[in-house]
């Protein structure tokens, strides 16, 4: 016959994230010591990245003539990469932008939107079928960091949650940077 219960609960949730993203660093800084490629290793850590960071994760730096060129996209998903590649091909990113990783490259701030509402898509959609188009990929957070060096912005490197239903924080802002560094 129980007479009594005692019970405790203790959430290690926030410490368990502190050291999935101490891995994640320690990761990548491993990565990012294996070659001077610097395209390939990018890459690698974009790889690293999904699904911890979010649900795909994008790699953009500066071109000699100062352009953005994208040089990895990571998705668990092949379908949905390869319609964000088309979708990106038809409507490519505006390098005047307010916004987004133009904007990151040239201000060197990084960008979070930790709940991407309906009214964001569409005010930047380019017309009706972007927006529907951006509309299928159900976005729901992003957040965008440079990449730097020695006080120089060399790129970007952009996260964004989508299927997995994440939002994203100051933390997981704070671990993008330290990634992106």
């Amino acid at each position: 016959e129980v007479t009594g219960w005692v019970g405790t609960c203790t959430d290690i949730h926030d410490r368990k994230r502190a050291e999935d993203a101490q891995v994640l660093i320690l990761e990548a800084s491993a990565v990012l010591g294996t070659s001077l490629d610097y395209r390939r290793t990018l890459a690698q850590v974009a790889q690293l990245a999904v699904p911890r960071m979010g649900d795909w994760c994008a790699v953009h730096v500066l071109d000699d003539d100062g352009s953005l060129r994208e040089i990895a996209v990571v998705h668990a998903d092949p379908a949905k990469l390869k319609f964000v590649l088309e979708l990106q091909e038809r409507y490519p990113p505006d390098p005047d932008a307010p916004v987004g990783v133009a904007s990151v490259v040239r201000t060197g701030r990084s960008e979070l939107i930790p709940e991407i509402a309906d009214e964001l898509l569409v005010a930047n959609a380019r017309d009706e079928l972007h927006l529907d188009l951006i509309r299928e990929l159900a976005l729901r957070s992003w957040l965008c960091v440079p990449l730097t060096a020695r006080g120089r912005t060399l790129g970007a490197i952009t996260f964004v949650a989508a299927e997995s239903g994440r939002r994203f924080d100051d933390a997981d802002l704070r671990l993008a940077e330290d990634l992106a560094r």
